[in-house]
């Protein structure tokens, strides 16, 4: 009779730990090129796919209207008529490490000075969208994304320069990490039923956090880089 050992519970004893340390990294956000083949390379073998939250843009918001009254004015009203186009589909963002979604009320946002020229005022904001729908339509949600900057309503002097990425988001990665831990387990079985018998699958480093790589417009791949080891396999396992 085969017999397959797999110490699972030893394999996972540190997760309870992780998954309340994940609780601090809420948000992830890529930005950047997707994986290409040699990328994958340095992967684990068993990852999943899973589409991210939202896609997000960094937009800089510049004017050098003489005054700095009427840049202030100016800037001010053109987010002001970018928030009014958004409806309920896009949210203006302000902040780096905290972002808040704008609203009328908290539109006159603190302008920055060009340093090397002092009549130019600047902001840097985001632009954010849900992602809704197949992932296949993620390019094409970039684009609509995109375009709505560009035919935003700008007044003055205005100019809106936008990233040449744009990023994906995804809160609480952590959240897959059972899905993960799932799929480890059910290749750790497979490759120890066709190895031999009493194969003994030892699994380090499952209680490391989720890691993730940009797979495509609005996907992300994600692990946790863990390592297989197998040994004790007596026989080779019975052929059918």
């Amino acid at each position: 009779m085969r017999k397959t050992m797999f110490p699972i519970a030893l394999a996972i004893c540190g997760l309870a730990n992780a998954a309340e340390q994940g609780n601090s990294l809420d948000t992830v956000v890529v930005t950047g090129s997707r994986i290409s083949y040699r990328d994958l390379q340095d992967t684990p073998a068993i990852s999943i796919i899973r589409k991210g939250d939202y896609l997000l843009q960094q937009i800089t918001i510049i004017n050098d209207s003489r005054s700095e009254d009427s840049r202030k004015q100016e800037i001010y009203a053109t987010i002001d008529r970018m928030l009014a186009q958004a409806g309920s589909r896009y949210q203006i963002l302000s902040g780096e490490e905290y972002r808040i979604a704008l609203d009328k009320s908290t539109s006159h946002v603190e302008l920055q000075i060009d340093t090397k020229r002092p009549d130019v005022s600047h902001v840097d904001l985001y632009v954010r969208v849900s992602v809704d729908g197949d992932a296949s339509a993620g390019d094409a949600s970039i684009q609509s994304l995109r375009g709505f900057i560009k035919a935003a309503a700008k007044v003055g002097r205005t100019e809106i320069d936008m990233t040449a990425e744009t990023a994906i988001g995804m809160n609480k990665p952590e959240r897959y990490r059972h899905d993960l831990i799932s799929a480890i387990a059910e290749d750790s079985h497979l490759v120890g039923a066709e190895l031999g018998n009493d194969c003994r699958i030892e699994l380090t480093g499952l209680n490391d956090r989720i890691e993730w790589q940009r797979v495509s417009a609005v996907e992300l791949l994600l692990y946790i880089p863990y390592t297989m080891k197998v040994t004790g396999c007596s026989s080779p396992p019975a052929k059918s």
